[in-house]
């Protein structure tokens, strides 16, 4: 037992370490010679091979049937696509760390897991959190660009305020009794970063997040978030720590489109420029380009109008532009599907102490994220809530007796 749940422990921390990175090999964690990226890959591959060959049956539902119907087509279309349209390393490796990491953690999620289990990923992928948030701390989160903005094991600024995003969100929610004082140490920490990784969307997500959340339960909150408000306002204001807190990483920036005067025109048209370019690759091309082929493919098309970066920003154009118009639809389906599930769960066992509260509200925070920032595989996060939301046992947390 003492072995199994070891075992168990094991693929636990090493899955998490890699959701982390989000790649099988780093070339920038190695020490003395040794990747620690490989190790952990090495310990995780061993580990999930074992798990998914105890796997018995499958409970299906709806909702499954589509997430496991777009993991099919997109494991398909990409060879086919490739021999269309080429193969480069950038999509070989999106490819791999995908299928490697994601899709099969996302399997035993959905198909092992308990609620125990989902409380011990909890508690790890918090703890990964802080981490970033004390590598933040000391200097070693700040990444290799101009501008020196907040980065991450496995990405840039935006994936940083991701995890602190989560991390905000999870000590929120989480059915566990916290200290105070570190609870909202650690909430106070975790949103002054995410701020200072100078990040729009991961903040706007949490914004529309915390709005959603009083609307729900507006008549059980709005006394105390107003309180609140009231009192940190008036702290910032006469304390003068605004002034403080505003020179730590890339205030500005998530803050540069609002001027004493109104708006201002300090942002790009990237975001513009990326979903116009998207949207005139599926014209020529409705059945996708393969994965990684993106950004060639759209600078072929429009020679005049180069694309800087390698993905659209937006997973439906993503998926619709790599994999084809088919396999968005089967998205779009999963997601009305599964937000559907998520809040119907939640209603379902509101007297109960249970995780669907969280599930629902990182859900939405996620899902918001993965429309204005980032890649599929920055999206892994998204995918593992999704699964956890499709286990078939309810996910109720029970309360130790006095007796």
């Amino acid at each position: 037992m003492k072995v199994n749940n070891l075992f168990n422990w094991v693929f636990l921390l090493s899955a998490c370490a890699l959701l982390a990175i989000g790649r099988v090999y780093d070339e920038r964690l190695t020490i003395y010679s040794v990747n620690l990226v490989i190790v952990l890959s090495l310990v995780y591959i061993s580990a999930l091979a074992f798990i998914l060959f105890s796997v018995k049956s499958i409970v299906w539902s709806k909702s499954k049937l589509l997430f496991y119907s777009l993991y099919l087509f997109m494991f398909i279309s990409t060879p086919v696509l490739w021999i269309v349209f080429d193969v480069n390393l950038y999509g070989f490796e999106k490819f791999m760390n995908f299928w490697i990491i994601v899709v099969p953690l996302t399997f035993i999620v959905a198909e092992m897991f308990d609620s125990k289990q989902v409380m011990k990923m909890f508690f790890v992928l918090l703890g990964v959190s802080c981490f970033l948030a004390l590598l933040s701390a000391v200097g070693l989160s700040v990444s290799e660009r101009a501008d020196g903005r907040m980065a991450t094991l496995g990405g840039g600024p935006i994936v940083f305020a991701r995890w602190m995003g989560f991390g905000i969100i999870t000590l929120f929610l989480l059915p566990y009794k916290f200290k105070s004082g570190f609870k909202y140490l650690m909430l106070v920490t975790f949103l002054i970063l995410a701020l200072a990784s100078g990040s729009r969307g991961p903040i706007l997500a949490l914004f529309i997040i915390g709005i959603l959340y009083l609307g729900l339960n507006f008549n059980r909150l709005i006394v105390k978030v107003s309180l609140g408000v009231i009192l940190i306002s008036l702290f910032i204001l006469i304390s003068g720590v605004g002034e403080k807190i505003s020179g730590v990483g890339n205030f500005d920036r998530v803050f540069m489109n609002v001027s004493k005067k109104g708006g201002s025109k300090q942002s790009t048209s990237t975001r513009t420029n990326l979903a116009i370019g998207s949207l005139i690759l599926l014209q020529h091309y409705p059945l996708g380009v393969g994965a990684g082929n993106w950004q060639q493919v759209s600078n072929e098309i429009r020679p005049t109008h180069l694309m800087p970066l390698e993905y659209p920003h937006n997973l439906f154009l993503e998926v619709a532009c790599e994999y084809g118009l088919h396999v968005l639809f089967i998205l779009v389906l999963l997601f009305i599907f599964i937000i559907h599930l998520s809040y119907v769960k939640m209603i379902k066992y509101k007297d109960e102490n249970s995780l669907y509260p969280l599930l629902f509200y990182l859900l939405i925070f996620l899902s918001l994220n993965s429309l204005v920032s980032g890649m599929l595989n920055d999206s892994r996060l998204l995918f593992i809530i999704i699964s956890m939301v499709l286990i078939n046992k309810p996910l109720i947390i029970l309360r130790k007796s006095n007796g």
